[in-house]
């Protein structure tokens, strides 16, 4: 009768040093998941929202400045090309950059804001980019909305090796 009194009490004791110590830990590796998913993104920003620049953007002027030394520089539009944004009233985006003699590079994602963390900074998420990999752009919208100006990193390929470098880029785009 000791016996099965004692089992009984190991058996109690095994669901309580269950529940104690391995609840906290499953939680708090859940908890350590979720900070994969990136920040949480609204449509609707402390200054400008999504749908106040929903539409087709042509650029005006769009440079890219290399990081490293000695810094280049390439003016997309100075050039011959073109770059053109097209942004959806659900947060998705594409942007397209066309330069004489090279292949098109088109890039698609999601954007939005989270006034919380980042202000009026603007969140990018590429396709093919994890949620926790994002870029945080600067946006303004300009001359009675008919101008977005854009800037933040990015990576180009200067000298058309192939071989993409850091990068930050300047937009200013007209709505078509």
């Amino acid at each position: 009768m000791k016996i099965n009194n004692y089992c009984l009490k190991f058996k109690k004791f095994k669901y309580v040093f269950l529940l104690v110590f391995l609840l906290p830990v499953s939680i708090g590796l859940t908890a350590c998941n979720e900070d994969d998913e990136g920040p949480g993104i609204s449509l609707n920003g402390p200054i400008i929202s999504v749908s106040d620049f929903t539409g087709n953007w042509i650029a005006t002027n769009a440079a890219f400045r290399s990081n490293s030394s000695p810094v280049q520089r390439v003016d997309v539009i100075d050039e011959g090309g073109s770059v053109t944004f097209v942004a959806q009233a659900d947060g998705r985006f594409t942007i397209s950059v066309n330069i004489p003699n090279r292949t098109a590079d088109i890039f698609s994602g999601k954007l939005g804001f989270n006034e919380e963390e980042y202000a009026s900074r603007l969140i990018v998420i590429f396709d093919g980019d994890a949620p926790d990999n994002y870029e945080l752009f600067t946006i303004e919208l300009i001359n009675s909305d008919s101008e977005l100006l854009l800037s933040g990193p990015t990576t180009f390929d200067f000298d058309d090796n192939g071989s993409e470098e850091p990068a930050s880029v300047d937009l200013r785009l007209i709505r078509n």
